[in-house]
């Protein structure tokens, strides 16, 4: 039982009965000034059994009767029926216990007891019905709001696996590179793994956090393109440009790193022709547009770069985290690039 209870259940009780206590004392006086003490005992001697059934009804009767699988209408309204009987015949005794105590005196003056009976049914409905709304309210308000919660925990749990499965999939990748570097350049292992542990150090230390500041990002990206530019050497032009107003603005961490790792993994490790990766970052006014360029041979047996593991997660993550934002992705002659452009403001 005190598991049904909580808090917010605890406080729409008290209210309920707050305002049963002063409306009835609202019409007792107006009838009746100057018997202020005698309306409050009377008002919380009422009250205490009006909201006490009331609320043994809702709270474990009903829904013991609507988990029936058969004829769940039909014991609904008996249920109904026969709560509002015994109500309205328990009032009568509870009144009358009251008045045997001293602590219950009827401000009306009533010729016999079945008039005293029916002034106690007369009572019942209205009482119901303003507890069943409030009730009812209540709890559709406490599920949606569950609902909500719940969508929010499924929301941040799937943003949670998405951002960690960047890091094997970024360190399997980087770690291949490093092995083909191993191959053709063995004097330059060990700056890339001293270049990889920089990579790895922000990924732990650093992508904790629901957001980072974009020169946080900036700097993933520049660390990330020294250890390609080891590998590439002089073979690759590569260019990158930056125009942030507020280097202090907020973005999710590794954003924006799967874009420029496409740009290597699928596009010059594959150009057989003049290889280059081109960068471009601008961010005004809460308006982020990123854009990598590279060359990128047609090759008609290759899988299509949009289907990747880096684009398919940065494009649901996107989907999570915000409302405007456009990626854009396209071949053209010899030539892939990627735009992603991102509202800030609008984070979800």
């Amino acid at each position: 039982m005190a598991g049904r209870f909580k808090k917010d259940r605890i406080i729409l009780y008290v209210t309920i009965t707050v305002g049963f206590l002063v409306h009835w004392m609202y019409d007792d006086l107006e009838s009746n000034p100057g018997k202020f003490a005698v309306s409050l005992l009377n008002n919380f001697w009422q009250v205490i059994y009006v909201v006490g059934m009331n609320l043994m009804y809702f709270e474990f009767i009903l829904p013991f009767v609507t988990s029936r699988i058969t004829n769940r209408v039909i014991a609904l309204m008996t249920s109904i029926i026969v709560h509002l009987a015994v109500l309205a015949i328990g009032l009568y005794g509870w009144r009358s216990f009251g008045f045997l105590m001293g602590i219950y005196h009827s401000f009306r003056n009533l010729p016999d007891a079945v008039a005293v009976f029916w002034d106690a049914v007369r009572f019942i409905p209205g009482s119901f019905l303003v507890f069943a709304v409030c009730k009812l309210f209540f709890d559709y308000a406490q599920l949606k709001f569950e609902g909500q919660q719940a969508q929010l925990e499924k929301k941040q749990a799937e943003l949670v696996f998405l951002k960690a499965q960047i890091n094997p999939h970024f360190l399997f990748n980087t770690l291949n590179n490093i092995y083909s570097l191993s191959q053709y350049e063995p004097q330059l292992v060990s700056e890339s793994i001293l270049q990889l542990s920089k990579l790895l150090r922000y990924m732990l230390y650093e992508t904790s956090s629901e957001f980072i500041a974009v020169d946080k990002e900036v700097k993933i990206i520049n660390d990330y393109i020294d250890l390609e530019k080891l590998r590439y050497n002089e073979n690759v032009t590569i260019g990158v440009n930056y125009d942030i107003e507020d280097p202090s603005e907020m973005i999710p961490p590794l954003l924006l790193i799967p874009l420029v790792e496409n740009s290597f993994k699928h596009g010059i490790s594959e150009s057989r022709g003049k290889r280059f990766v081109h960068v471009m970052l601008t961010l005004q006014n809460h308006q982020l547009y990123f854009a990598v360029k590279n060359s990128s041979d047609l090759i008609a047996d290759r899988p299509k770069t949009t289907g990747n593991i880096g684009l398919s997660n940065l494009r649901r993550r996107l989907n999570l985290l915000y409302k405007e934002f456009d990626l854009f992705t396209e071949q053209k002659d010899s030539i892939f690039t990627a735009v992603l452009q991102i509202n800030l403001s609008s984070h979800v």
